[in-house]
């Protein structure tokens, strides 16, 4: 783990290279062009948010996405799409201000509860959620289709 200095901020486009290899360290490989229409995607839609954590000479070490998550069973809530941090910079406590970031976004617009989904063998993960004050609600199984 290196020492760094970092603050939090918006995604821009600018970020889409540091974006695309932080996905490859959270197990998604992508190219920057791959994320670049995702990134636009999300930018448009006022239901979903993205922080970036931007050290002091401008590289992006960890990334936040968040969005509304209305359900017609429960109040409404806001979901983590993804957390990754740098694995060089791990431990410097950008995720908890980046998780941070993403709560008062959620509360800002009338969400009651962050909930996220992890891995089952993202055990570091589980205990830095853990830390922050997350618990594990319930464990389930993750169907898709391809469409």
């Amino acid at each position: 783990m290196i020492r760094v200095e970092f603050s939090i901020r918006s995604i821009e486009e600018k970020d889409y290279d540091y974006i695309a290899k932080l996905c490859g360290q959270l197990g998604y490989p992508a190219t920057s062009e791959q994320v670049k229409p995702r990134i636009e995607d999300i930018l448009i839609r006022e239901n979903h948010q993205v922080f970036v954590a931007e050290t002091t000479d401008g590289k992006v070490v960890g990334w936040v996405h968040i969005h509304l998550y209305p359900l017609l069973e429960s109040d409404l809530m806001a979901e983590i799409g993804g957390l990754v941090v740098d694995e060089k910079c791990r431990g410097n406590g950008v995720g908890r201000e980046l998780m941070r970031y993403a709560e008062e976004w959620a509360q800002s617009k009338g969400c009651t509860s962050v909930s996220l989904r992890s891995n089952v063998v993202r055990s570091e993960a589980h205990a830095f959620y853990k830390s922050i004050g997350y618990e594990r609600v319930k464990g389930q199984y993750t169907f898709r289709r391809q469409l």
